[in-house]
């Protein structure tokens, strides 16, 4: 039953066992397939990912090459630019030889052959020297002047006459000569005169020698990469340098602006940048960047062929392919390489790491703003340096390498280079840091920075040297130009000191008119209230001289000019001295003035006792100026003193109108008062206090207020002062001048030496009045002239200092040493007022200094000291003294003349007929040939001269009361200065109005 219910079942055990073993077999290759697969997937994303950073990293390469090239391209140029125009701005400007040369050349009219030939030589050396293909020159009226080399001006004449009215250096474009050749150059101006520049220069340079080679050169070989300039000529751009693919090509070929994606054609429009998807002159693919040049219409473009630039990219897709072919066949492999693939790959990924940080350290060497260069220890040959020490040494890259550095240092650096070379290699130093200069090929000094330190280089056996080099030359051109202008503020110091004795003088010298005629008209017999007005005009003189001399004061401290003059003097003194000017001025104001001295005597002190009193009474008549009211205190007390020295406060205390606070800070600064109202109220200009401010602080004091509005003010000030002997104050008493009751100067014969005609008239009458006689003479050669034939005929000479044809300095010296009249008393009369200008005057010989305005008394005094008079029949000093009786009606007896303020004349005179007549004769003879004169000057080119012509004309217009011919004159002064086209109408309304006068005048001369 068995056997026949059941059939045999061995069978199922091989199906079971089949089945179970091809399962097996299933899982073990999905065992190993899944690996296999996931590995070939991963193998496949690694490739792609890698192929696509790969080409990216060569695409952003190949644009980076292009934006590097072309930026430094540009770089180049314009610093070929910049070193162009430097070299003009040295030649033609900042007083160079040749500036010098050609100022001189215009001088002498342009016939000074020797001059031309002189500029021509340096012409040429320059041409020779620093390769400029030629070099040409005008004048202001654009006239030639010479041409060394190949040099035409004439495509240029409009852009010349442009820069003659605004003066620059400008580029000349690149252009073809009439003998084929490429050009470009500047136009600088030559030096600067009154009237603006002395003319133009124009410096030309062939362009294939200077700009195409840097245009042109590529510095990795490729097969169609190319640089080029193009501009942008109306609706065109012009290629204007050579072209690698097309000969011939420069300033020649010219394309539509609007040629569809054209790159030159798009960066003449604007776009800057990297420029892809174009096609160039060609018509081929290109990617390209573009530049603009700095200073010039031109850009520069960096071209390649699409196919080279990304054929880097292609090649990369089929290394990428095998890659992951090989890769996928690697898979397959047994285990074995498995250990060894991933042992290559990390060999690979360390190759990439070093690859890619050398190609980091070469973009940093290569990039870096400093000079970088690597020098043999044991030879001193540069091994490497990178673009940027190329460029400030001024050569190529193969002509640097394997060069020793001290052939491009200046010969004055030499030494010290070596000697920090030598501390280098001695181990002396660890680094080391020192200036130095290099000398470009073309002549141009460099100064740079240098840091040098020893390296040690796996490969070699010796240290290297490591050099840092930073070009300073900018630093040194601010340093140098730092010291320029120190030395132009000093100048400028020194002019307005120069200044301040033109002004002192042209303001006193017609002060000294006014004074002097008032003072002369008071010893007049004048009616009362003539009198009255004569001596308000004193005054208002006296007012003025005082205001002058603030403000000169002011400017001598300023300008470190004022000098204390220490000497001893007593205080109870000057304190009786500034009661006996101030009380009356406080009394008259209805104020009471207290003086407070210390209980004790002090004795003599040292110091400048006339600046001290200065303080006082500006301090004591500011407040009695601002009381109106009450009482002023002047208050000396002893704050510190030793055997020695002592020091003193001085208190100046009122009961007048106060200062605000806010107004107390700026109480001292010149011009300055406590509100804008106390200038109209009380008058003043608000120097007084700033200059008490200078002088105590000069004489190491200090100064300050106490003041509450409506409640009166205290200035104070404390001063150190030394104790001086009682026998120094001895010594320096002299016995008091007695006033003289009549002429002090009968018989005395006096020499008058002055150009102002009305000075010397006015001189005349002062020593008539005190008996003595003059004579005049109008500058010092004149002078030296009659002393010369009279060596004996003079007691004494006054003379003015400022004269036209001989000076009186000058002639004071002729007098003293050629004539020997070294025991003539020399009186000089000036209207400087500076220290250094009256030593100048007895440094010359001058045995004293009389300043202007004149005071008559001084000037009596002055020569009094210096002449013994004469003696004389008692009746003569009474006639001498006695002045003629003026007529009963001078008025009608005064002339009127057409032209002259009659009334006004007769009033200023005090109607002096026979004085009238006198300045008139004398303004006749002076003036007769002014007009003609002046433009004698003009023509000559001496501004100067016919400027102080026309002030001396207005002046001396003015004080005979011809106002039409004052004012004529002032326009002409005026136009002189400003030489703004109304010269010419000015002159002709003068030469009318001064020949009405002369018509009308000549019946009275």
């Amino acid at each position: 039953m068995p056997g026949a219910g059941h059939p045999p079942v061995t069978g199922a055990a091989p199906r079971s066992a089949t089945t179970l073993t091809v399962t097996d077999t299933l899982r073990q290759r999905l065992r190993l397939a899944l690996p296999l697969l996931l590995l070939s997937g991963l193998i496949a994303v690694m490739g792609v990912f890698a192929y696509l950073s790969l080409a990216e990293e060569i695409r952003r390469e190949t644009h980076r090459t292009l934006t590097v090239i072309a930026e430094q391209k540009t770089q180049q140029i314009e610093e070929l630019l910049d070193e162009i125009r430097t070299d003009a701005r040295v030649n033609f400007s900042g007083h160079s030889q040749l500036e010098a040369l050609f100022a001189q050349w215009l001088s002498s009219q342009r016939h000074n052959e020797q001059l031309l030939a002189q500029m021509q030589n340096v012409a040429r050396e320059g041409v020779r020297v620093k390769g400029w293909q030629g070099l040409a020159a005008v004048d202001a009226q654009g006239r030639p002047a010479f041409v060394a080399g190949q040099a035409d001006l004439g495509p240029h004449t409009a852009l010349i006459a442009d820069i003659l009215r605004r003066p620059r250096i400008e580029l000349v474009d690149l252009h073809r000569t009439a003998q084929g050749q490429v050009h470009f150059g500047v136009l600088a101006p030559i030096g600067s005169g009154p009237q603006g520049p002395l003319g133009v220069a124009y410096l030309s340079w062939r362009a294939d020698e200077t700009l195409y080679p840097l245009v042109s050169t590529w510095p990795v070989p490729t097969r169609t990469a190319e640089t080029y300039l193009v501009r942008r000529d109306a609706a065109q751009v012009r290629f204007v340098s050579p072209l690698r693919h097309r000969p011939q090509a420069e300033l020649a070929l010219t394309e539509p602006l609007d040629t569809p994606n054209l790159p030159a054609g798009r960066a003449a429009k604007g776009e800057r940048g990297i420029l892809s998807g174009g096609r160039d002159y060609r018509d081929v693919p290109v990617l390209a960047y573009a530049s603009a040049v700095q200073g010039t219409p031109w850009l520069m473009l960096a071209e390649m062929d699409e196919r080279e630039a990304y054929a880097g990219i292609r090649n990369m897709a089929w290394a990428t392919g095998i890659v992951m072919g090989l890769g996928l066949l690697l898979v397959g492999s047994v285990a074995f390489h498995a250990w060894r693939r991933s042992h290559q790959r990390q060999e690979l990924h360390a190759l990439r790491a070093r690859q890619l940080a050398e190609s980091r350290f070469r973009v940093i060497f290569e990039q870096a703003p400093l000079g970088v260069a690597l020098v043999d220890s044991q030879t001193g040959l540069l091994l490497e340096a990178n673009q940027h020490l190329t460029k400030i040494i001024g050569v190529s890259p193969d002509d640097l390498i394997g060069v020793d550095p001290q052939r491009y240092t200046h010969p004055d650096d030499h030494a010290l280079s070596q000697e920090h070379i030598a501390s280098l290699k001695a181990g002396r130093l660890a680094s080391h840091t020192f200036t130095k200069r290099y000398v470009r090929p073309d002549g141009t000094v460099v100064w740079a920075s240098v840091i040098g330190a020893p390296i040690q280089v796996d490969a070699a056996d010796a240290p290297r040297h490591l050099f840092i080099v930073e070009d300073i030359s900018e630093r040194k051109r601010h340093e140098r130009e730092l010291r320029e202008a120190i030395e132009a503020a000093e100048a400028a110091n020194a002019a307005k000191s120069e200044f301040l004795a033109h002004m002192s003088h042209e303001i006193r010298t017609p002060m000294n008119a006014v004074l002097g005629l008032a003072q002369v008209l008071e010893r007049e017999p004048l009616p009362e209230h003539q009198r009255d007005m004569v001596v308000r005009i004193r005054t208002a003189g006296q007012s003025l001289l005082a205001l002058l001399n603030d403000v000169l004061d002011l400017s001598k401290i300023e300008a470190g000019q004022l000098r204390l003059e220490p000497r001893p003097f007593d205080l109870s003194s000057l304190l009786a001295s500034l009661d006996s000017l101030m009380g009356q001025l406080a009394r008259a104001k209805g104020l009471t003035l207290h003086l407070i001295a210390p209980p004790t005597p002090l004795g003599p002190l040292l110091g400048d006792g006339l600046r001290l009193e200065q303080v006082l009474l500006n301090l004591t008549g500011n407040a009695i100026k601002f009381t109106e009211r009450g009482e002023v205190s002047v208050t000396v007390r002893v704050c510190d003193q030793t055997e020695q020295h002592l020091r003193l406060r001085f208190e100046v205390s009122d009961t007048g109108i106060g200062i605000p606070p806010q107004a107390i800070d700026r109480l001292f600064a010149p011009f300055t008062q406590a509100d804008g109202g106390i200038g109209r109220r009380f008058g003043g200009t608000g120097l007084g206090l700033s200059i008490c401010k200078r002088l105590v602080e000069l004489m190491d004091g200090e100064i300050g207020v106490h003041s509450e509005a409506g409640h009166g003010s205290t200035f104070w000030f404390e001063l150190p002062l030394p104790r001086a002997s009682a026998d120094a104050i001895a010594a320096q008493r002299t016995p008091p001048t007695v006033a003289a009751s009549g002429p002090r100067l009968v018989g005395a014969q006096v020499l008058v030496v002055d150009d102002s005609a009305m000075n010397r008239d006015l001189v005349e009458r002062a020593l008539r009045l005190e008996g003595a006689t003059a004579t005049l003479a109008a500058d010092g050669q004149q002078a030296v002239q009659i002393l010369r034939t009279r060596p004996q005929g003079f007691d004494a000479v006054l003379m003015d200092v400022q004269m036209p044809v001989m000076d009186g300095l000058t002639a004071t010296r002729v007098i003293r040493d050629e004539l020997g009249l070294r025991t003539l008393p020399i009186i000089a009369f000036t209207a400087g007022v500076r220290d250094d200008q009256q030593a100048a005057a007895r440094t010359a010989g001058a045995n004293d200094v009389l300043p202007k305005p004149m005071d008559l008394d001084q000037m009596a005094l002055v020569l009094a000291t210096w002449i013994t008079p004469t003696p004389v029949p008692a009746a003569e000093p009474a006639l001498a003294a006695t002045p003629p009786e003026a007529p009963a009606d001078m008025d009608h007896e005064f002339p009127d003349i057409e032209g002259i303020d009659h009334k006004r004349a007769s009033q200023r005179l005090g109607g002096d007929r026979e004085m009238f007549l006198d300045l008139l004769k004398m303004f006749v003879a002076e003036y007769a040939e002014a007009v003609a004169r002046t433009r004698a000057d003009l023509d000559a080119g001496d501004r100067v001269q016919a400027a102080r012509r026309m002030h001396t004309l207005r002046s001396s217009a003015g004080f005979l009361c011809a106002l039409e011919v004052m004012d004529a004159a002032g326009d002409v002064e005026d136009a002189i200065g400003t030489d703004d086209g109304s010269l010419a109408p000015a002159l002709g309304h003068l030469e009318r109005a001064l020949s009405s006068l002369l018509d009308a005048s000549a019946p009275w001369c």
